[in-house]
């Protein structure tokens, strides 16, 4: 059950966009104000009714908010929050929507100590595309997607249940995790997948590509994303995104092993380990 009356929304690009929409959609009583930086991206968000109101002043636009909702790249989130909370009023809870945890959650309980009219509790809605910006934004993107939700030991119990509930009436399924487990498991699902992506888009020379079909294009489809926003995610968990790399190394390198050895029976063992990998997570019931 939604409890906060007036949101506030800073960065409404794809993400946050879509958390607007979300709100609009299952809880509409409730007040959307989104904090830009550039005109032109707050007449595209009143356009695409991702908010209801919209401020070029983050001072503004936090006043009255009961939640606020960090939506910005993750290298300006730890900035924005703190000066977020230096206009925010008390007992205010402050999320965000950031891709890493530990870097974030440390930074903001730090700034927080002390502080107990203010509180805090990290997120991080598993749900995104390629794309970027609020025209991409849409309505059911958190709808059954699971949502991480950080808990510390300074993590108030009575803001991390309202933040909990706040994602489950978007539709998002609920994980809680502390900032390192999930830097650890986002690391293997979401940032290393990326790279192999990125890796495979860059190597491939373009002279190529005129031979390229659907395997290729599904494979990489998410090298299609903003290079500053992941170069910000992957420095931010890059101790946790080396153990992922190597752990792919490590079994792409069994996988080549196998085909260097011209050895069926290995080779078919490890495609179809990594095949039923998959299909338990995309055809499980």
């Amino acid at each position: 059950m939604m409890q906060f009356k007036k949101v506030t929304i800073i960065g409404v690009g794809l993400i946050g966009g879509s958390i607007g929409l979300a709100i609009k959609k299952r809880v509409p009583a409730v007040e959307v104000t989104g904090v830009f930086r550039r005109p032109s991206t707050l007449r595209k968000a009143l356009k695409y009714k991702a908010i209801d109101k919209g401020t070029m002043s983050l001072a503004e636009g936090v006043r009255d908010a009961d939640l606020i909702v960090l939506a910005a790249p993750v290298h300006t989130i730890v900035a924005t929050a703190r000066e977020a909370i230096k206009h925010a009023k008390k007992g205010v809870v402050i999320t965000d929507a950031g891709s890493t945890k530990a870097w974030i959650v440390g930074k903001i309980e730090k700034v927080l100590s002390g502080n107990s009219s203010i509180r805090f509790v990290g997120s991080h809605p598993m749900a995104g595309s390629e794309h970027a910006g609020v025209e991409f934004a849409r309505k059911d993107l958190l709808d059954g997607a699971p949502c991480i939700v950080t808990k510390t030991a300074n993590t108030n119990k009575r803001a991390l249940e309202r933040v909990i509930d706040f994602w489950k009436a978007l539709g998002a399924k609920v994980i809680i995790l502390s900032p390192s487990g999930h830097d650890r498991s986002v690391s293997l699902v979401s940032h290393l997948p990326h790279i192999v992506a990125f890796g495979l888009a860059g190597a491939v020379p373009s002279k190529q590509l005129v031979y390229a079909a659907e395997g290729y294009k599904d494979t990489t489809r998410v090298a299609s994303s903003d290079p500053e926003l992941w170069a910000d995610i992957f420095l931010t968990n890059r101790k946790e995104i080396a153990k992922a790399c190597r752990e792919f190394e490590r079994y792409y390198k069994a996988i080549l092993k196998s085909i260097s050895g011209n050895d069926y029976r290995g080779t078919v063992r490890l495609l179809k380990a990594a095949k039923s990998n998959r299909d338990k997570l995309v055809y499980a019931k």
